[in-house]
């Protein structure tokens, strides 16, 4: 059972496509089935809503999630309504979201079941904290994502599992690369603990540190546009915290600067680097560091070699192409399920 065993070690895992109709959904289904094999209690949620016949962007089929008998999950009341199994409410949240209340449930019978849980890291953070408190949890997991329009960040969870494939890019060395990247920015360093009990709060403003590690607050909001970057130059000196977007301007205006080996910067975690790899690697290259508040453990890469306009690459040449770019193990989850 690839990377299974892991996952229950780690005791959370987030299920992230790199982009849609990359197979998250499938990788998602293989780890819930393998779990439930091993006869481990599992909770499951998801950022955004996934469980759908039909995906809503592109009018094309989506495997639908399954849930075994015993399996507890959190969705918005809406689609709790819809299912067509038999389960029994554990517990109904306070808080409204714009698809209603969120419903935690048990699975009484095996059913498909659409999921819309919070889609908030803070609400994330404390689902996955909560759950093995509240109920007898081994594992819990996350569908997650990994794109500007989710408020979420998969770093809520222990471990984390990457779906890349031919709908992301209908080029073999471009993908290898892209997925390079991602795989790159999410094996960032750690931040040392001291930085991180005082950053860890501090989910707005730049802050700057000094060379004695205080934080100080140079009054510069963020670092989106070219004046803001000014500002950061100016006031932050060379060790900064930005819990926003990390972008293209604000790396290029930090690797301009000529002691740019001397440069630390710190960040959330990697789901706020939307620089272009060529800038994020020009910085690197040039002795500028980054660190992360919050990190993950990414246990495997898995590809689908099928775009759903129909292009398809070579499976095994797909696998061997990512695992030579990277060093976790590579899987097309299709090949393994039986």
């Amino acid at each position: 059972m690839p990377f299974v065993d892991q996952i229950v070690r780690y005791g959370s895992l987030s299920v992230v496509g790199l982009g849609k109709n990359t197979g998250k959904t499938e990788c998602l289904r293989y780890v819930l089935r393998r779990l439930s094999e091993m006869q481990k209690v599992v909770a499951v949620t998801s950022i955004g809503v996934d469980g759908e016949r039909i995906d809503q962007v592109t009018n094309t089929a989506k495997p639908e999630i399954c849930l075994e008998k015993g399996m507890y999950f959190t969705t918005a009341a809406s689609y709790y309504l819809n299912k067509r199994f038999t389960a029994e409410i554990c517990q109904v949240e306070e808080f409204q979201t714009v698809l209603g209340k969120m419903v935690t449930a048990r699975a009484l019978e095996r059913g498909k079941m659409i999921l819309a849980g919070p889609s908030d890291t803070g609400s994330l953070q404390e689902w996955v904290r909560k759950m093995p408190e509240r109920f007898p949890v081994d594992v819990c997991l996350v569908d997650g994502a990994i794109s500007r329009l989710s408020p979420a960040s998969p770093v809520v969870t222990g471990s984390m599992v990457l779906a890349t494939g031919a709908a992301y890019s209908h080029d073999m060395k471009a993908l290898a690369e892209r997925t390079r990247y991602v795989y790159d920015t999410i094996c960032l360093p750690a931040a040392p603990l001291d930085i991180v009990h005082k950053l860890a709060h501090v989910t707005n403003g730049i802050r700057a540190i000094t060379p004695g590690g205080e934080v100080t607050n140079p009054d510069v909001g963020q670092a989106l546009l070219p004046e803001q970057i000014r500002q950061v130059i100016e006031k932050c000196g060379n060790r900064l915290y930005v819990p926003g977007v990390v972008s293209n301007l604000l790396l290029k205006a930090l690797g301009e600067k000529k002691d740019v080996s001397s440069i630390e910067l710190y960040i959330r975690d990697f789901s706020r680097i939307f620089a272009e790899p060529r800038v994020y690697y020009t910085f690197l290259r040039k002795g500028g560091r980054i660190f992360q508040l919050f990190t993950t453990h990414l246990l495997a890469v898995c590809v689908n070699p099928v775009s759903p306009e129909g292009y398809r690459f070579h499976s095994e040449d797909l696998v061997d192409r990512i695992q030579q770019a990277i060093g976790v193990p590579v899987y097309d989850i299709k090949k393994i399920e039986t």
